[in-house]
């Protein structure tokens, strides 16, 4: 990576995030997952921004912006989202957010989507409400079982590097070369564990789901399934709580990191998507 000064901003609580900018036209906001970065996007910027502008962004605590302790919540993460596009002057927002940055995307929805920034919104693999005893939720915490997050954070504070390299085979699939799982674990690694045992207990608790009613523009639906994550049986739940137009893929088992493998048939799905519902 070759950092410049225009990669980083300052946002409204004195914080030092990092993003990239590329390509014209209208915008595509990618948020990435749990204790990931920007970076898992990198395979998609160049099909995307063909007729695209695409912005990533580093959530606080993770990839190459701040490694505070202040804020690393779902909604302060939601206001950093408003603040980059704010700074960016953005407008017709296409906001997709994967794994946990689907539930960033709908708490920025829930707090700020009122402002008119963002036209159409995806969640891509992402468990919306992790502590639920519901049949959709297949995550290992389901039916509130905080004894094991916490020890799986705990394990996480004595071995980050095991506790990644766990994290890594539960998302993708049976053959993926060495040395992307490595990438990808070089990456994890880049969030503190005490950051992640912050933002874990955070969101581990909140149903995102009940959000989803409240949206008004299209919403885009992607699922996989992957040995730690089953999105597509939640997608099923997430689209029957939908109240405006929306479309639903599922892939298969391609994992979790199903546009990073598979970076051509995501890009063309986003593509189709915002095509289909112009601003």
């Amino acid at each position: 990576m070759i950092f410049s000064k225009n990669n980083f901003f300052e946002t409204s609580d004195g914080t030092i995030l990092y993003y990239e900018d590329h390509g014209e036209g209208d915008p595509i906001l990618l948020l990435h997952g749990f204790c990931c970065s920007s970076q898992v996007f990198k395979r998609n910027i160049e099909g995307l921004t063909r007729n695209n502008r695409v912005v990533l962004l580093d959530l606080r605590g993770h990839g190459a912006s701040s490694k505070t302790l202040q804020g690393v919540t779902m909604p302060r993460m939601a206001e950093d989202v408003k603040d980059l596009i704010e700074y960016l002057k953005l407008e017709d927002v296409t906001l997709l957010g994967w794994s946990m940055g689907g539930q960033v995307a709908l708490m920025y929805w829930r707090l700020f989507g009122g402002y008119g920034y963002v036209r159409r919104l995806g969640i891509l693999d992402s468990t919306l409400y992790p502590f639920s005893d519901d049949d959709w939720n297949r995550h290992g915490n389901r039916s509130y079982n905080m004894d094991k997050a916490n020890d799986r954070l705990i394990a996480m504070l004595e071995d980050h590097e095991a506790d990644a390299r766990a994290m890594v085979d539960g998302m993708v699939t049976e053959g993926t070369p060495d040395e992307d799982r490595e990438w990808i674990r070089k990456e994890i690694m880049k969030t503190p564990a005490y950051i992640a045992f912050s933002i874990y207990s955070d969101f581990l608790g909140r149903d995102f789901t009940d959000y989803i009613p409240a949206v008004t523009v299209p919403m885009l639906f992607i699922g996989s399934n992957s040995p730690a994550v089953k999105g597509e049986v939640a997608m099923d739940y997430y689209v029957s709580r939908c109240r405006t137009q929306y479309e639903l893929v599922k892939i298969g088992e391609s994992g979790h990191f199903f546009f990073y493998f598979y970076p051509d048939r995501f890009n063309q799905i986003v593509l189709d998507f915002i095509e289909k519902y112009p601003v």
